[in-house]
């Protein structure tokens, strides 16, 4: 499933590009889950970084599709961003924000259809290497990194917190902290392993991931806030 996040705020652009979106996915055999905005405002709303792929107008009132990027940037360092735009030299400013195409409007289906591919292949190569085999039911289960909140231990199972759903797993704390060494997940306290990506914040002793609240214990306060704090500031560095 690939998530898309159209954001666009003219109505008939908007449902053309969702139009096209259906269309691709009935070619490529692959299965959309497109969320429409009317509004750069409205993305950021509440913004977790669960798309894929924002398909984005930069001229669009209120806070402009450029700056809305900036903004999403600062919590996602891996969405692939396509603007939709009517001039040409916003390219340049892309730069910033590590779009990876421009879609010049009237968008045509054979343009919309060749960045969106390269957008797929580039998905592809990412998911290749950013997944997690765990054990299920009678065989294995492949969840993306991406989509895990957080993972907690409950007595001798795992319960993986993803996008999704939540998943139990016959497994060990150690062994999933070993497995997920070197990507963005930190302990948080003896029971919990968290998806830096998918914390909004600090409530005293909680961070808030997603929907869920999940403890921060004493021993590992410091370490989990300075492990927040390099991990936002290494996407603020990506967009400097």
């Amino acid at each position: 499933m690939v998530r898309i996040a159209v954001v666009e705020d003219e109505l008939e652009q908007r449902n053309t590009i969702c139009a096209y979106l259906d269309k691709l996915s009935e070619e490529q055999g692959c299965a959309f889950q497109v969320t429409a905005f009317e509004s750069g405002a409205k993305l950021l709303f509440d913004y977790t970084p669960v798309y894929d792929v924002i398909l984005m107008d930069i001229e669009m009132p209120g806070i402009d599709g450029m700056r809305t990027a900036m903004k999403v940037r600062e919590q996602d360092s891996e969405v692939i961003l396509i603007f939709i735009t009517n001039m040409a030299q916003y390219a340049i400013q892309g730069y910033k924000v590590r779009a990876q195409a421009y879609l010049l409007k009237p968008v045509n289906y054979y343009s919309f259809a060749m960045e969106m591919q390269d957008a797929l292949r580039t998905l592809s190569r990412r998911e290749a290497g950013a997944s997690l085999l765990l054990p299920w039911e009678d065989g294995m289960k492949r969840v993306q990194l991406r989509d895990i909140c957080y993972i907690e231990s409950e007595r001798h199972n795992l319960r993986v917190h993803t996008v999704d759903g939540i998943y139990e797993v016959r497994e060990t704390m150690k062994n999933m902290t070993e497995q997920l060494s070197g990507k963005s997940f930190v302990r948080s306290g003896v029971s919990y392993l968290v998806n830096l990506a998918h914390v909004s914040g600090i409530q005293g002793d909680l961070a808030i991931v997603g929907p869920d609240r999940v403890p921060i214990s004493r021993q590992k306060r410091k370490e989990f806030l300075s492990a927040l704090s390099n991990y936002i500031g290494g996407i603020n560095n990506d967009i400097a």
